[in-house]
């Protein structure tokens, strides 16, 4: 079979004219329409409606089941690097988003006792042009309204809210069964429920969420508070004992996302716990003046445990698979969350193609994406070691900062950034 790339929701059934054994001529019958698979995904995060986009493009329909009311909008804000913005291109969803992000001309890697800069990191044009995107910031509601954006437009896709899920069977035909009641069958369940997703120990059981040890914080700030003498074009990094600050604009340029990462046990178990300021400065005791001042700048701040998983090569059991924190939540110290379960998301489809072997699909899936994921989350905890040192091994840390040039320290990323794993997927 022939697969036209112009045309990715048919293919072209050519029969062959045989003369001793030679093809001397042939020629395309009319067009087949590719195997449609109709599939069930739990869960409306960036990873959900990423791959009911995604597989829409390769001629699947699916439906999605979100147990909240609507889609959540709440969150952080995220770096979405040349990796990311290469999916959402190709996802059709980077020209709404874009209007909404900002565009960093460079990452400041700073003392958090002291204030002096230890690094720059350059995210230009010549950025751009190395990895073949750019680097941008974004709020996570903005990126989920851009998503959302194209499932509403899409006839193959289909939202539905406030529907809790509770329980699946795998099988011939996979089976979603709600609270409520009601069975939905389909030819594949993606697991898209996050990092605690109920589903994961359906499909993969005893691999729980790992707390880190972490507190983390998070606020918005209106863009005005960014103190004097800040840098409004750069991403911030502080670097403190036991702690670091990341703060960026988003919105547009409108808001000031500020996370903050404390080494300190953390005892609320959701997402939206209310913090207090107060609490947050406590734990940055020898902050220098215009970090503290970026820290008090918000009226409130929410915070949550840190957590990721531990590696694990189950993501699937039958005809049910998991994508994005449910398979390999990491901690956010290369700010890669978001890019991975887009990633997923285009892998996934570019397995299943036709859709004419689910199985084999879903084992090209996992075989990809695992190296590339385990390592993220490797990385991602020597990133919080390195932050967060204490003493000798700190001043060890920013004198190297001090004379590696930002061009080199960005190298160490050019696996994330340059690479198109998705790609190559067969068909």
């Amino acid at each position: 079979m022939c697969y036209w790339r112009e045309q990715p929701a048919r293919t072209l059934v050519l029969p062959f004219l045989y003369r001793k054994g030679k093809v001397i001529v042939f020629w395309p019958l009319r067009p087949q329409r590719k195997s449609e698979l109709h599939i069930s995904i739990a869960g409306a995060g960036i990873a959900g409606l990423a791959c009911a986009i995604a597989l829409g493009q390769n001629g699947h329909s699916s439906t999605i089941f979100e147990q909240a009311a609507r889609l959540e909008t709440i969150g952080a804000g995220l770096q979405l690097g040349p990796n990311a913005v290469r999916v959402l291109k190709d996802l059709g969803v980077w020209e709404s988003l874009e209007k909404h992000c900002c565009a960093p001309a460079r990452i400041r890697i700073c003392d958090a006792n002291n204030g002096k800069q230890l690094s720059v990191l350059e995210l230009g044009d010549s950025f751009a042009k190395k990895f073949g995107s750019p680097y941008r910031v974004a709020h996570r509601a903005d990126l989920i309204n851009a998503l959302a954006q194209a499932v509403s437009g899409n006839d193959s896709i289909n939202l539905v809210n406030n529907c809790r899920i509770a329980g699946l069977e795998p099988g011939e035909r996979a089976r979603l069964k709600t609270v409520s009641g009601d069975v939905h069958d389909s030819d594949l369940v993606i697991a898209a429920d996050g990092f605690r997703s109920p589903l994961r120990s359906q499909i993969a059981p005893g691999n729980d969420p790992r707390l880190s040890g972490e507190t983390m914080y998070r606020a918005l700030a209106p863009a005005s508070a960014l103190p004097a003498g800040l840098d409004p074009d750069a991403v911030y990094l502080w670097l403190a004992p036991g702690a670091h600050v990341v703060h960026y604009l988003v919105s547009g340029g409108r808001r000031l996302n500020i996370v903050a990462s404390v080494e300190q046990p953390a005892d609320q178990s959701g997402w939206n716990n209310i913090a207090s300021r107060d609490d947050l400065l406590t734990a940055l005791p020898g902050a220098a003046i215009a970090l503290r001042n970026v820290l008090s700048a918000p009226e409130s701040w929410l915070a949550w445990a840190g957590v990721d998983l531990n590696p694990f090569t189950t993501w699937s059991a039958s005809n049910c698979v998991l994508v994005g924190d449910a398979a390999h939540a990491s901690l956010p110290y290369l700010a890669q969350g978001a890019a991975m379960a887009l990633e997923d998301a285009a892998c996934l489809a570019a397995c299943l193609g036709a859709g004419d072997n689910v199985s084999r699909s879903i084992a090209r899936y996992e075989a990809q994406r695992q190296p590339r994921t385990t390592r993220i989350i490797e990385e991602s905890r020597r990133n919080a070691r390195i932050y967060h040192m204490r003493g000798s091994m700190a001043q060890v840390r920013n004198l190297t900062l001090k004379s590696l040039p930002g061009s080199m320290q960005l190298q160490r990323l050019s696996w994330i950034y340059a690479t198109h794993p998705y790609h190559d997927s067969p068909a």
